[in-house]
């Protein structure tokens, strides 16, 4: 019947979630958690590369970028990806 088709759907019920099942949403949840670090190392990149020309910079931006887009991943994976 339509009804207990729509009752056994296991990505309605995660309680009823083979362990495999659980394993790939996990790895699926996780592997989307790089986004933003690897956009702020770019970005923290392109700045270092932009201003290399009037001062050298170092590592420092784009290590903040990475620091910064990590919180922005946990932020982000906590209350969007993974809830």
């Amino acid at each position: 019947t339509p009804l207990s088709s729509s009752t056994n759907n296991t990505a309605d019920n995660p309680s009823t979630m083979t362990p495999h099942q659980r394993q790939e949403a996990l790895t699926q949840c996780l592997l989307s958690q790089y986004r933003f670090c690897a956009g702020g190392v770019v970005l923290g990149g392109g700045y270092s590369i932009a201003r290399a020309k009037n001062v050298r910079v170092g590592p420092w931006p784009m290590l903040g970028g990475g620091f910064a887009g990590t919180l922005g991943d946990f932020i982000y994976g906590y209350f969007v990806e993974c809830a």
